[in-house]
């Protein structure tokens, strides 16, 4: 469903299909005995498999899950507080603004990494290795990380102090209201020693690659930046345990593609020592192995034979049955509200899709009131903006968009849609041809929810004169098909920051922006929402910003759904409102659970 944000700013897919709080436990009870699974390894079942673990280039919340494990950010989001607590380093930055100097009007952050943070080799993690990072970002070579770079494009300098390799400041040219966040965690940090042996990066300052005059002079005549994309994004990178590094708790064991992916907990992992004040450190379970199980049905079946611990997503209809199962679980069932928004994505780029009056008429097809109660069970609510409905800048007076049939055949005839030759399909002339309003609509195959919502779509659409084609595709073949632009429509969802929503990664021309959506004017209104700290103000423009996009609906937005999670009774840990409800590095054995 953006950041595929990882945990904290970077909105993300965290699903293709479509759609994918309070507590519903099944049992008041904890006794155990009749409960099989007794280890400290922890199972995790996936919809979907990772397929890329170089943490710059994951583009999905499948990777992140796994990333998160094996790599730090400086601060993280606390799961209690939803506030950005320490992770790499050792508290939140000092920060000033900048009024003289090079950059004024801008910020700088400083901030020092623990002393006892190291790499796999045993060397420190350092002020480098954030350089090195950000430079790896920003290197106009490694497409992979475009999506990163609207975040970080304010930073300008990254300078290390001469005494202390772990202390360092990060200097931006702009006084940004998530500027904290976007410097602290809009990436992973990764060694520089293990993603430029070579140190082809090592000579070329930070500043070059934050001014966009330098680095096309560079890219031209320095092939350095070249031969490290290269070498950065060869699939060692993405795959192969021995290259894989990182300074989280966890370590890639193994990865048998289609079968399971094994995380190792790291032996004197330095992070253990400091649990105690920095909570977020916390890496309880022994191992943590992710199962890829792409079929609701087979992952049920294995959830009910004890073979995992714990499972996200979960069948909106196999979730109530299992609540309704009663005390004889060995799982405690939640429903937490997540910040989670599920949508359709319009190619506005295809004639057939360019005119506003044609997305709006597949949004009045869509009967989402049925959705909800037949095949969600209740377990969601209606949106109509990417905002999430229970935050304070959701635009409460965009009404969602009724179904209505009658209303989506008149705006198909005002933009010139009309059924020509009789065979129930409306048609228009694109030059010179005649074209008959036929979609594809992509969505993951093994997803049983997925396909149902798509055959729901596709009946009350065709009542219209829209002919809509289901197109079940792998996940991973989807995203795939978003970054080309080849597609009509794809269903998905996005996952959403506790700090800020900011929306311009998904709606800047600039940006990851796969619909074609946007000109110098909303380009204009989401700069000015990340530089305007006054909340009122701030508030202005993304009622305004939601307005236009419900305006021009290039994205259906449709509804935020519940989280549905089991967790195995023999793990204690907090749940939270991100995607996907929990950090199953938190999960920690109870007592009696031996």
């Amino acid at each position: 469903m953006s950041n595929i944000r990882p945990l904290l700013r970077l909105t993300v897919l965290v699903s293709a299909a479509l759609f994918g709080g309070c507590r519903t436990e099944t049992a008041p009870s904890d006794d155990l005995a009749f409960c099989s699974r007794k280890s400290n390894d922890l199972v995790l079942r996936l919809e979907a498999e990772p397929n890329n673990l170089n943490p710059l280039l994951s583009t999905s919340g499948y990777n992140s899950l796994v990333d998160y494990q094996m790599f730090g950010y400086l601060l993280t989001i606390d799961p209690v507080s939803m506030e950005l607590a320490p992770y790499l380093a050792k508290s939140r930055p000092a920060i000033q603004e900048l009024n003289d100097g090079p950059y004024a009007g801008g910020m700088s952050y400083t901030y020092e990494i623990h002393e006892a943070a190291v790499w796999d080799n045993g060397t420190p993690v350092t002020g480098r290795d954030y350089a090195f990072t950000l430079k790896a970002v920003l290197n106009p070579f490694v497409t992979g990380a475009k999506r990163l770079v609207p975040y970080v494009q304010f930073i300008k300098d990254v300078v290390i102090d001469p005494e202390n390799p772990k202390k360092f400041t990060v200097y931006t040219n702009e006084r940004q209201l998530s500027g904290e966040e976007r410097v602290s965690s809009t990436f992973y940090v990764i060694p520089e020693y293990a993603y430029d042996p070579e140190g082809l990066l090592k000579d070329i300052p930070v500043a070059d690659f934050s001014d966009e005059a330098k680095m096309k002079a560079l890219s031209e005549s320095d092939d350095r930046l070249s031969r490290f994309a290269d070498q950065f994004q060869d699939p060692k990178y993405s795959n192969d345990p021995a290259a894989i590094s990182g300074c989280g708790a966890y370590k890639l064991e193994s990865w048998e593609p289609g079968q399971q992916l094994s995380l190792v907990k790291k032996e004197n992992w330095w992070g253990d020592p400091l649990v105690k004040d920095f909570p977020n450190l916390g890496a309880y379970p022994d191992r943590i192995i992710i199962k890829p199980i792409i079929d609701a049905a087979t992952a049920l079946t294995a959830l009910k034979a004890e073979e995992i611990d714990v499972m996200s997503d979960i069948n909106p209809k196999d979730f109530t049955d299992l609540v309704a199962a009663g005390d004889s679980s060995c799982y405690r069932l939640e429903a937490p509200s997540i910040l989670q928004v599920a949508f359709l994505s319009l190619n506005t780029r295809i004639p057939k899709l360019s005119d506003k009056r044609v997305r709006k008429a597949i949004a009045y097809a869509i009967d989402v009131d049925q959705i909800i109660n037949t095949l969600y069970y209740g377990l969601a609510e209606r949106t109509a903006s990417p905002a999430h409905p229970s935050t304070s800048y959701y635009n409460q007076q965009l009404k969602p968009i009724p179904f209505d049939i009658e209303k989506a055949k008149s705006l198909l005839a005002e933009a010139g849609w009309k059924d020509t030759n009789g065979d129930g399909v409306v048609d228009k002339d694109i030059n010179g041809q005649k074209v008959e309003l036929q979609l594809r609509y992509g969505f993951t195959a093994t997803r049983s929810i997925s396909q149902q919502i798509g055959l729901l779509i596709q009946e009350n659409a065709g009542k219209a004169g829209i002919d809509i084609k289901l197109d079940g595709k792998e996940f991973n073949q989807l995203l795939d098909d978003r970054k080309r632009g080849d597609f009509d429509i794809i269903a998905g969802g996005r996952s959403l920051s506790p700090l800020y929503w900011e929306p311009k990664q998904n709606y800047h021309t600039a940006g990851d922006n796969q619909v074609g959506f946007g000109n110098a004017d909303t380009d204009a209104l989401l700069d000015s929402i990340q530089n305007t700290f006054d909340e009122a103000e701030r508030l202005k423009m993304y009622l305004r910003f939601q307005e236009i996009l419900y305006d021009e609906m290039p994205e259906i937005y449709v509804i935020a759904p519940k989280g549905r999670i089991a967790i195995h009774k023999r793990f204690e840990g907090p749940t939270m409102a991100m995607y996907p409800g929990f950090l199953v590095n938190l999960f920690h054995l109870k007592e009696n659970a031996n």
